[in-house]
C-alpha cells in the first residue's frame, strides 16, 4: 500500500505548479508524518507529511505535503491519491489543499485566529501555496522545505513591515532527525494591491508609459537592500570565486539544457569581467522579478524571499551581491515583452528598454548599473533557459532570446554540427 500510494504521491508531484523536480526522474523514498493537527476521529483529518525525494545524481530533496484523510468508503471532495493505514484503520488520502473542508479544518487548527475569515487557494503561479484567509491575510505554505528557519519568515521577521509584508504567524512543524522547519507562516495581505507582472504586462500590452513605477521600483529594492545589509550584515567575495561558480552553473545548465551548448563559449566571456574584483556580498532576494512584487496605494511591497527554488537553502542563504536582484528584474522586464502581440516589435523593445533604465535610475541612479551587472544578467538567463525546460517548455525561447542577443557571432547550427 505505501509503495503504491508513494507512486501516486509522485504522479501528483510531477503534475503540480509548486513541484521543482518535474522532468528530473526523482523517485519518493519515502513519507514521514508529523503528528496530525486535528484528532483523528474527525473527518478531514488534516496532518503535514514530509516527502524524501531521491534523485538519480544522489542527491535528495524534501518536499512538504498537506494531507487529509476521510474514512473508507466516502467520497471525498479533493484528489484522492490512495488508501493509507493509521492507527490500524484504513483512509482515503487526499491532497488537503485541493479540498475546502480540509483547507478550513487546517486554517481553525493550526490558526485559529483567522478561523472566520473564510480560506480559498491563491491561483497564481508559485513555488509554494498560498490560502487566502479573507480579505487581509495570507497563508503561505512552504513546499521544499530544509531543517532550520524558512529564508522568507526569516527576512519578514528582521525586517518588520515597510515595503515587506508584515509577519503575522508561524508553522513551525519537526524535522525527522530532531530539528525543527518552518512549514508555513501567515503574513498580511497587501490592501488594493496588484500583482507587479500582471500590472507591467498589461501596461507593456497598452503601450502605456511605465518609467516612474519602474523608477520607485528600483528605489524600493535599494531600501529593502540597505534594510538586509543592516539586518544581515555584509561581507567581501573574490569576483573571481563568482566567476568560477557562474562557469560551473553554465557547464551544468549546457547538459540539463543542450539548446544552450552554441552559445556556451561566448556566455563564458561575459563572467570575465568579475574577475579581478573584490564584491561586497549580503542577504538578497534572491529570485527577484515581477511577480514578487505587488503595487498598492501605499507603493511596491517585496514578496518571497526564499530565493531560487531549484537551489538548497544554504545555497540561497548565501551571501551575493545585490546585483543579482537587479539583474533579475532587468530580466523580467525582458519577460514582459511576451505579452506584446510583437514582442520583438520596436514598441515592445522600447517599452522593456525604458522600464529597465527607469529602475536602474530608480536603484543606483544609473541607467546601466555596476559593469558586473551583465555578468549576473548572463547567469540569470541560464537558469531561465533550464527552469523553463523542464517547467514551461512554451516559454523557453524567452531566455534564450536573450542568449542569442549576447552572443552574435554564434551559430546553432554550425555548432550544433560540430558536436555531433
Amino acid at each position: 500500500m505505501t509503495n503504491s500510494l508513494n507512486s501516486a504521491w509522485m504522479r501528483h508531484l510531477e503534475s503540480v505548479r509548486w513541484f521543482g523536480g518535474k522532468g528530473a526522474g526523482a523517485h519518493l523514498e519515502r513519507r514521514i508524518p508529523l503528528p496530525a493537527y486535528t484528532p483523528r476521529d474527525v473527518a478531514p483529518s488534516v496532518r503535514s507529511e514530509v516527502a524524501e525525494l531521491a534523485y538519480p545524481d544522489g542527491h535528495t530533496e524534501y518536499y512538504h505535503l498537506l494531507v487529509a484523510h476521510y474514512p473508507e468508503g466516502s467520497t471525498p471532495p479533493g484528489t484522492v491519491l490512495g488508501t493509507d493505514e493509521v492507527a490500524g484503520e484504513t483512509v482515503q488520502v487526499v491532497d488537503a489543499t485541493t479540498d475546502p473542508d480540509a483547507l478550513a479544518t487546517f486554517v481553525a487548527a493550526t490558526e485559529p485566529a483567522f478561523a472566520d475569515n473564510g480560506v480559498r487557494v491563491w491561483s497564481g503561479e508559485q513555488s509554494n501555496t498560498t490560502l487566502v484567509l479573507g480579505s487581509t491575510d495570507l497563508y503561505k505554505l512552504f513546499r521544499r522545505i530544509e531543517p532550520g528557519p524558512n529564508l522568507d519568515a526569516e527576512v519578514l521577521v528582521a525586517l518588520g513591515g515597510g515595503s515587506v509584508p508584515e509577519l503575522r504567524g508561524r508553522l513551525l512543524g519537526a524535522w525527522p532527525e530532531g530539528q525543527s522547519t518552518d512549514l508555513g507562516m501567515v503574513i498580511e495581505r497587501v490592501a488594493e494591491a496588484t500583482d507587479g507582472w500582471e500590472l507591467a504586462t498589461a501596461a507593456c500590452v497598452a503601450g502605456e508609459d511605465f518609467t516612474e513605477r519602474a523608477r520607485s521600483l528600483g528605489a524600493a529594492l535599494r531600501d529593502v537592500h540597505m534594510r538586509l545589509a543592516l539586518s544581515f550584515g555584509t561581507d567581501e567575495r573574490p569576483g573571481d570565486d563568482v566567476a568560477d561558480v557562474m562557469v560551473a552553473r553554465l557547464d551544468a545548465a549546457v547538459q540539463a539544457a543542450p539548446d544552450l551548448a552554441p552559445y556556451a563559449e561566448g556566455l563564458r566571456d561575459a563572467f570575465e569581467v568579475l574577475r579581478g574584483r573584490t564584491l561586497t556580498v549580503q542577504r538578497v532576494h534572491g529570485d527577484f522579478h515581477l511577480g514578487q512584487t505587488l503595487y498598492s496605494p501605499r507603493g511596491w511591497t517585496i514578496i518571497d524571499f526564499e530565493g531560487e527554488p531549484a537551489k538548497t537553502a544554504a545555497e540561497r542563504r548565501e551571501p551575493d551581491s545585490v546585483w543579482r536582484d537587479v539583474a533579475g528584474m532587468v530580466r523580467s522586464f525582458d519577460y514582459v515583452r511576451s505579452a506584446h502581440p510583437d514582442p520583438s516589435g520596436a514598441a515592445a523593445t522600447a517599452w522593456a528598454d525604458e522600464a529597465r533604465e527607469a529602475f536602474l535610475t530608480g536603484y543606483c541612479g544609473a541607467t546601466s548599473g555596476d559593469d558586473v551587472l551583465g555578468g549576473y544578467v548572463i547567469d540569470k538567463a541560464v537558469y531561465e533557459v533550464v527552469y523553463e525546460r523542464r517547467n514551461r517548455p512554451d516559454w523557453v525561447d524567452i531566455p534564450l532570446r536573450a542568449i542569442r542577443a549576447a552572443t552574435p557571432g554564434a551559430s546553432p547550427h554550425q555548432t550544433l554540427t560540430e558536436k555531433e
